[in-house]
């Protein structure tokens, strides 16, 4: 079959949060498996085009109308290292953008209204003015290039399914929108009707059964165009259609429910190739180990490493990074007990109640550490570095992203802390399990996939005291029954490796659910 996918965000080629893995990974097991698959995404000034080869510029620009002006859209086909096809969707205000959905450190200082973090002035514009490109793409190809399906990554790309619903072009493709996040912030959706027309175009009519509240839905939108809603874990599904959880999906839940609007979870896969700990080359770490074999050696000398070479000198130097602490270890660094959190730093993750933890675990255990790393909300991460302030030697932050420093924080620590108050699938808990960290994550969404008291540890009701109460029995667990953490080491990163593989999920989940969508077309 022909699959398209249209994402903002790619690994590899733009990155930005959870989303880039999907998309990747998608593309590349359809591809493996001798489907046609072709990723759509724009060009910003951040991409990276290195894997990527054989470019070839469409003489034929797309115009497209937004905003009552029209637009010229470009594209070059070129095709990925993984053996995936790639369509680049090329407009000036892509190309000045430094990073996918924020603006960063560098652009607040040429502009000052433009805070670091915070979502572009021109997010719905670039949203509605890449599904349009797509949308006019398929006036510029033959008939048999058009995909059977086309799959929608998020909100950004969820109208789509309306701007391709009356063209001649896709009258055989089926769309299906996954739902990746579905939390504040995440909706991309319109103050009103009259915004969401002024921008699309698309029929009042059509705008007003798409609401919530007063807010036009990209979700609803598709759903209303006859789209398949997917979500990434079946847990969140239930979520998702939940009308009790209206606060947590700001409203939407109770919207899916009273409509009966299915939504099918299916779990995301992990790219196992991409981070293998025995290959130093998968997994961009200084050594190689393998906790699936209770070899942590190597992982023993990444922890030596990281605190030596990056946050304990002054020497190094990263320009996606700013750090800020330092950590005092005994000589064989093994008796300090290591807790980690990497990942967006946003209300959703329960920073606040992570940090809010902390100086009770450090005050009463000595031998504790806390690594912090990633970006987001400054208020948040003023908290992060105050920690570091106060405790000296005992809290480190890595502020902003760098794939080897982000990837050695995670794979360094004994425990990685995952207290987000919700979670659609989680990728962090994985990464954590392969590398031979135990994650400790609130029983909430796609994190319910870990297995408490096997492959890691859940714990219920984020409140900063439960936190507390859950990571003193972990420590205490460390100290005196440390074969039971080694036996839950091996089990996560086994569970991993062969049981959530994006080949297994593509093959026994995806696969069957888009044969189903084409037989169902035909009949």
């Amino acid at each position: 079959m022909k699959i398209w996918v249209v994402s903002m965000e790619c690994a590899g080629i733009a990155e930005a949060g959870g989303v880039k893995n999907v998309a990747f990974s998608l593309c590349k097991e359809f591809s493996e498996l001798k489907h046609k698959t072709t990723l759509f995404i724009p060009v910003y000034k951040c991409t990276c085009l290195d894997s990527l080869f054989e470019f070839n510029d469409i003489e034929t620009p797309a115009e497209v109308e937004l905003c009552g002006r029209k637009e010229k859209v470009t594209f070059t086909t070129a095709k990925s290292t993984s053996n995936f096809d790639v369509v680049l969707v090329k407009h000036r205000l892509f190309a000045e953008k430094e990073a996918v959905y924020t603006y960063t450190e560098n652009e607040e200082k040429q502009n000052p209204a433009h805070k670091k973090g915070s979502g572009h002035a021109d997010g719905l514009f670039l949203d509605v003015l890449l599904q349009k490109a797509v949308s006019a793409y398929g006036s510029l190809i033959p008939r048999s290039e058009i995909p059977e399906i086309l799959h929608c990554q998020d909100a950004s790309t969820a109208m789509l399914p309306a701007f391709i619903e009356n063209s001649k072009a896709f009258k055989k493709t089926n769309c299906v929108v996954t739902i990746h996040n579905a939390g504040p912030f995440y909706h991309h959706s319109f103050t009103s009707i009259g915004e969401a027309a002024w921008y699309t175009g698309l029929a009042t009519s059509l705008l007003e059964k798409s609401l919530n509240g007063r807010a036009v839905e990209p979700f609803l939108v598709a759903a209303n165009c006859g789209a398949y809603l997917t979500t990434v874990s079946e847990d969140y599904a239930k979520e998702l259609t939940d009308p009790s959880n209206g606060e947590a999906t700001e409203g939407l839940a109770p919207i899916f429910a009273a409509r009966h609007i299915e939504i099918k979870g299916i779990i995301n896969g992990f790219d196992f190739d991409r981070y293998n700990p025995a290959s130093k080359d998968a997994s961009k770490l200084p050594f190689e180990f393998d906790p699936e074999k209770n070899d942590l050696d190597g992982k023993l000398k990444c922890r030596k490493f990281f605190i030596q070479n990056i946050v304990n000198t002054d020497n190094f130097k990263s320009s996606g990074i700013k750090k800020y602490g330092k950590l005092d270890c005994s000589t064989e660094y093994t008796k300090e007990i290591f807790f980690s959190y990497h990942g967006r730093i946003t209300s959703q993750k329960g920073i606040a109640v992570l940090t809010a933890a902390v100086p009770a675990i450090l005050e009463n255990f000595p031998d504790v550490r806390f690594i912090f790393a990633g970006q987001g909300e400054p208020r948040l991460e003023i908290d992060i570095v105050r920690l570091c302030e106060k405790y000296p030697g005992k809290v480190t932050f890595m502020n902003g992203y760098n794939q080897t420093v982000v990837r050695l924080a995670t794979a360094v620590s004994d425990f990685v802390v995952l207290p987000s108050y919700f979670e659609p699938c989680g990728l962090e808990d994985f990464i954590a399990q392969v590398y031979g960290t135990v994650p400790v994550a609130h029983r909430t969404g796609g994190l319910n996939k870990i297995q408490d008291g096997r492959t890691g540890f859940l714990y219920s009701c984020n409140t900063p005291g439960v936190l507390i109460t859950k990571l003193t029995e972990i420590i205490m667990l460390k100290m005196l029954r440390p074969s039971q953490i080694s036996r839950m080491i091996k089990s996560g990163a086994y569970s991993v490796h062969h049981e959530y593989l994006w080949k297994n999920v593509i093959q026994k989940k995806y696969l069957p659910f888009f044969k189903e969508i084409l037989k169902n077309s035909k009949e």
